[in-house]
């Protein structure tokens, strides 16, 4: 071992989804080389950071970000979604395919891959399109250019339709690769839509109304079916609904791998944000009561749930706030507050830094096959880390962000416990609310 190494974090509170140590932590040539007890550790660091009343957790992983380039550049690009990334003390993103155009064939997934090369803070992996090309996607999935392929069972961002279930048990049936899915019903919202009455046609609780919890329901059960007869890996992305969780364990049962994510929105507000932000609250699947959000953030509580993402997805506002919420696209952004937001549930009593540990860090990590090198800190393993406060106080507000489209519907709400360092591989990409990183620093997760 030698005397000096690039990094050392000392005497800090090291939290896992086990449990808490305090520890100090050498880092060197990117890699977590040694963790002792406190006070136990002989080597030196180039730099050092003395981490006394502060929480190290595992780099935090987001596995569901939309930086929308290429083709959507005025809303997010890998430069800006990654610097709010890691002021968020987020080491990790996971980009979704529904860009311009969509990522569904090798040469399209290399092309974003150099894009996210020469601009990203922080590490980063895509997902490739599951549509109407399943033979590009399988060879996407073959060639690991990609952590996993994304199948939207029903309308979002990209008019992308639903796949033929034939594509989506052929996707299953590749060994060692995840499909995440959008679940919601297409045909389910379709008639839901037309049905609506005059008085909510075209506002944002027409919106919710159409986006029934049954439609969720509906499509996780023929998702369910797929990954259980194919035997294959699926993963359903930002779970609504009670009942859609209670769907996903019961195909679990049943014996299908199916691994699943909420979202802080769908925890933490409820429809009531409809009457209050209108436009600029719509995602997809909406937002829905406050009994179905507290359900899911008790159900994440006590394990039932995989993984907590962000579902970042921003937009120009003036295009959230058109008049008709059919022409309004749907996601607002997410990746820099996801930390601050739910350390407050921490703070509050209802879920513990242990479990948000396990969702931001291991969960994904095994999710998406990155683990043992993500999502932990054991020697060998990538050294990120995020450091935390946990009683530092905050207010999320636009202005204060660092993507490029930062507008949601939490703008305004309090928050305690806040990151106060980003370590991405080794190097300090955020300290004290200041960004020292630099772009080009991150590192594909995936490659063939």
């Amino acid at each position: 071992m030698k005397d000096t190494v690039d990094l050392v974090v000392r005497n800090a509170t090291l939290v896992g989804s086990s449990g808490r140590s305090e520890s100090d932590i050498a880092i060197d040539e990117q890699r977590f080389v040694v963790v002792e007890p406190r006070g136990e550790l002989r080597v030196r660091g180039t730099t050092e950071i003395d981490a006394t009343g502060l929480h190290a957790l595992p780099g935090v992983i987001d596995g569901h970000v939309h930086f929308r380039e290429p083709g959507l550049e005025h809303e997010e690009t890998w430069l800006t979604g990654t610097r709010a990334a890691v002021m968020g003390g987020v080491t990790t993103v996971l980009d979704m395919p529904n860009t311009i155009p969509p990522t569904d064939t090798v040469e399209r997934a290399v092309a974003k891959l150099a894009l996210a090369q020469s601009s990203a803070y922080c590490d980063y992996g895509i997902f490739g399109l599951l549509f109407d090309r399943p033979n590009d996607a399988l060879q996407l999935a073959g060639d690991g250019l990609v952590v996993g392929l994304k199948a939207f069972m029903g309308p979002t961002t990209g008019s992308l339709g639903p796949p033929a279930d034939d594509s989506i048990r052929a996707a299953l049936a590749q060994p060692g690769r995840r499909v995440v899915f959008h679940a919601e019903d297409e045909w389910e919202i379709e008639s839901e839509i037309q049905a609506l009455p005059d008085r909510i046609r075209n506002r944002a609780l027409g919106h919710l109304a159409s986006r029934t919890v049954e439609a969720e329901v509906m499509a996780i059960d023929h998702v369910g079916q797929m990954v259980l007869e194919s035997r294959g890996a699926g993963h359903i992305a930002h779970v609504s609904s009670i009942d859609g969780l209670t769907r996903i364990e019961h195909w679990r049962s049943r014996g299908a791998d199916l691994t699943c994510e909420v979202t802080p929105h769908h925890l933490l507000l409820d429809a009531d944000v409809y009457e209050s932000f209108g436009g600029p609250a719509k995602v997809n699947p909406p937002i829905r009561s406050r009994q179905q959000g507290s359900a899911l953030l008790a159900a994440l509580a006590e394990g039932r749930i995989n993984c907590l993402a962000s579902d970042h997805a921003p937009h120009l506002l003036a295009d959230k706030q058109r008049d008709s919420i059919w022409d309004v696209p749907a996601g607002f952004a997410g990746v820099e507050t996801l930390l601050p937001l739910m350390l407050t549930e921490v703070a509050a009593g209802r879920l513990t830094l242990e479990r948000l540990v396990q969702v931001t860090s291991e969960g994904p990590a095994r999710a998406w096959s990155l683990w043992p090198r993500k999502g932990t800190v054991a020697v060998g393993s990538d050294a990120d880390l995020t450091l935390v406060e946990l009683w530092r106080g905050g207010t999320v507000r636009a202005a204060d962000l660092h993507g490029l489209n930062n507008h949601s519907p939490f703008e305004g709400r309090a928050t305690v416990g806040a990151p106060v360092a980003t370590i991405v591989r080794g190097r300090v990409a955020m300290r004290d609310g200041a960004l020292v990183g630099q772009p080009g620093w991150g590192s594909a997760v995936s490659r063939a």
